[in-house]
């Protein structure tokens, strides 16, 4: 046999054992290899949701007129609440990861420079944000003062807890200001006896929030305080969170005490 024709056979052979293996290697489940500027395949019809974009092709792709929606969303490295954001640099920049999704598969992730990051995920970050941030406890107040009251006395219970209170933190590069306002209160009065008001409650005699204790003994009341929240990015519109707050309050002692009448002579 000449060597020109041993070769071409040879040749034929190593790609026919080529196109074997890489059909054994589809047929195990092993993901089509994809470049970072390919991350969905020309059909469009199959994808790797590990691969990793460009911003560029991302910000393309979502931007054709392609027929399919595109949505990106924010990586959390600890999980849903998402106070540990995962940092990465695109073409020299700071940024954070994103997820992309093509209609409403997960295709791959992008690394959004902070100044691209929209804001909608900053919304999604303001609101995690104001579940993580520390509030102010209200504190209980009780009249008759000294930690004593009567049975079958109207105990008065108030806070002076009823202001808005302002936290400015920096989420994905932007200035956020977050508000919280008290919008209501549980009042546990200590005997299994609760309720819940808008009312912060107020000093004898313009009281609102009270509880007359039917019998004697020692009881730990509190206040929690539920907030509702709003935020807003830089000097924007402020934007309501959708979500409440609860902040439990410290308890205080209070004994019960019965009035006896007693005989005094003057």
């Amino acid at each position: 046999m000449r060597p020109g024709i041993a070769a071409s056979i040879l040749a034929g052979v190593a790609l026919l054992l080529g196109a074997l293996v890489a059909a054994s290697s589809a047929a195990a489940g092993a993901p089509p290899a994809e470049s970072s500027t390919s991350c969905v395949q020309s059909s469009l019809q199959a994808v790797v949701a590990d691969c990793e974009w460009t911003y560029s092709d991302y910000s393309a792709s979502s931007a054709s007129d392609d027929g399919h929606t595109w949505v990106v969303t924010l990586q959390c490295g600890n999980g849903g609440i998402c106070t540990d954001l995962v940092e990465c640099v695109e073409g020299g920049q700071p940024g954070l990861w994103h997820d992309v999704y093509m209609d409403g598969a997960d295709v791959g992730d992008v690394c959004v420079p902070e100044a691209a990051v929209d804001e909608v995920s900053i919304a999604q970050l303001a609101i995690r944000e104001f579940k993580r941030l520390q509030w102010p406890a209200s504190e209980l107040k009780v009249q008759p003062p000294g930690g004593e009251t009567l049975v079958n006395l109207e105990t008065i219970f108030y806070t002076d807890n009823s202001s808005a209170t302002l936290q400015q933190v920096r989420l994905a590069g932007r200035s956020v200001t977050i508000e919280a306002t008290p919008a209501s209160y549980g009042w546990d009065f200590g005997d299994g006896t609760t309720t819940t008001a808008t009312s912060p409650g107020r000093a004898y005699p313009d009281h609102d929030v009270f509880h007359v204790y039917a019998s004697t003994g020692t009881v730990a009341a509190s206040v929690a305080t539920t907030y509702a929240g709003r935020f807003r990015i830089g000097n924007g519109t402020w934007q309501p969170i959708p979500e409440t707050l609860t902040v439990a309050g410290e308890s205080v002692g209070l004994d019960i005490l019965e009035a006896k009448p007693q005989l005094v002579i003057r």
